[in-house]
């Protein structure tokens, strides 16, 4: 049974895509399994703190990750497209759980160095750069066109709501583990959780009856061909070369601290892991209660002027942060910081998948959520490097900074344009993807 008008007219086209069997459970497996990412992401990074007391190493073992986002992404999309997304998601699944397991037994038995740690987050990053790109194709084809913002609001939110709780369960899970285990239990125990969280959404898209068309095969030549097109259809659209653009210069000089939030936590603030999870989780609190907001305000109207606030808003809030003597005012900017931060990255990856042709989907949103998210590791890379020769305050603050002045060169362009990108958006109908119907 659909569900009912008046439980719809608050929720709206949200309501109406968990009533798909196939996306409620693909929806249910990705609501556990990114709780999983966000633990396996401080999980590495407290060990490798601990491993070597250095922010370089803290930068390093982001980029390490995201890595293989940049340059196997755009590739690892054109192979989806042909092999089909369902087949390319479960098997990169396989790649995670393997890899997360192993490093949970080699923390337990305290042989991991950093130079082990680098090498199997470098190998889980070749296999994220197949996952992700994956699961959001996924959405349309569980959902269909119709429902697909709404499908992404939801996983916005999802991904948010992580973004808070992950944290904070992480937190608990390494005090715990470090306290059954010893020093390296923690870090042990977050990864373990992350092979569970991995295991479960591979499960679900398992059990959904969706299925890809049957393989086209895969030839050096075709993905050459595929990839490259790709790229020329990003540069010559407008609309999509901007908010790109834009996003991922931002994302690299504003977005460093979240990886370099344990240095903070230990060397800033003296709060070790507690102190870690608090802002971590205000972090994320801030950007779930602005991703809610975003799907309940649910239209594109605005969405370009957004955007320019929303980045200039990150950048002084980053600015605040790392000049705040007071732990708690800090904390504070930093729900201001994650709050800026998901609006920016939800009304640039709005406009952006609202302008692109059908065609090109797959491969456009592969270059975009292999650059967008390597920008901020690649940030956290220089900053950790820079911190190495000043401090981690100026380090962050010197990019935030330099935000500071790239918004005051394009926001106005953005501004000014917006209005018509906004047009291009609502007037922009993507042909309808094959969708399996509502079941009960």
């Amino acid at each position: 049974m659909p569900p009912s008008r008046g439980f719809a007219s608050y929720f709206g086209g949200v309501s109406t895509a968990l009533a798909i069997r196939d996306y409620r459970i693909y929806w249910l497996g990705q609501a556990i399994s990114v709780q999983g990412v966000w633990i396996w992401r401080i999980s590495s990074g407290v060990l490798i703190f601990q491993l070597t007391h250095s922010p370089a190493w803290l930068g390093f073992i982001s980029v390490i990750y995201f890595v293989p986002l940049i340059f196997v992404g755009p590739l690892a999309g054109a192979i989806a497209d042909r092999l089909g997304h369902r087949r390319t998601a479960i098997a990169s699944l396989w790649v995670a759980i393997s890899i997360s397991f192993t490093m949970a037994v080699l923390s337990f038995l305290g042989l991991m160095n950093p130079y082990i740690l680098a090498a199997l987050v470098a190998v889980l990053g070749v296999g994220h750069a197949f996952d992700f790109p994956a699961r959001q194709v996924l959405i349309q084809i569980l959902v269909g066109s119709e429902q697909m913002s709404a499908a992404i609001a939801l996983n916005s939110t999802t991904f948010n709501t992580a973004a808070f709780t992950g944290p904070a369960i992480g937190a608990a899970l390494l005090a715990w583990g470090k306290f059954q285990f010893g020093e390296f239990g923690g870090p042990g125990v977050g990864f373990l959780t992350y092979t569970a969280g991995s295991l479960w959404f591979m499960i679900s898209l398992v059990r959904i009856r969706a299925r890809d068309k049957p393989s086209t095969g895969v030839s050096i030549g075709h993905l050459y061909d595929d990839v490259l097109e790709g790229f020329r259809y990003i540069g010559r659209h407008q609309t999509i070369r901007t908010m790109m653009v834009s996003w991922i210069v931002i994302s690299f000089l504003t977005r460093a601290y979240t990886d370099l939030l344990p240095g903070f936590a230990e060397d800033v603030f003296h709060r070790g892991s507690e102190g870690l999870g608090i802002l971590l989780s205000a972090s994320g609190g801030g950007a779930l209660i602005l991703s809610i907001v975003m799907a309940v305000r649910g239209r594109i109207d605005g969405m370009a002027r957004l955007f320019v606030v929303a980045a200039a808003v990150a950048a002084v809030s980053v600015l605040v942060f790392v000049w705040a003597d007071n732990f708690w005012i800090a904390t504070a900017a930093m729900a201001f910081a994650g709050a800026a931060i998901v609006v920016g990255a939800i009304t640039a990856q709005t406009l952006v998948q609202s302008t692109v042709e059908p065609e090109f989907r797959g491969r456009v949103i592969a270059v975009y959520l292999s650059l967008a998210p390597s920008a901020q590791a690649v940030g956290s890379f220089v900053v950790g490097w820079l911190a190495e020769i000043t401090s981690l305050p100026s380090a962050v603050a010197a990019g935030a900074l330099a935000a500071v002045v790239v918004i005051a060169v394009v926001g106005p362009k953005i501004w000014r344009r917006g209005p018509a990108m906004e047009a291009e958006a609502q007037h922009h109908v993507p042909a309808p993807a094959p969708a399996p119907k509502a079941v009960e």
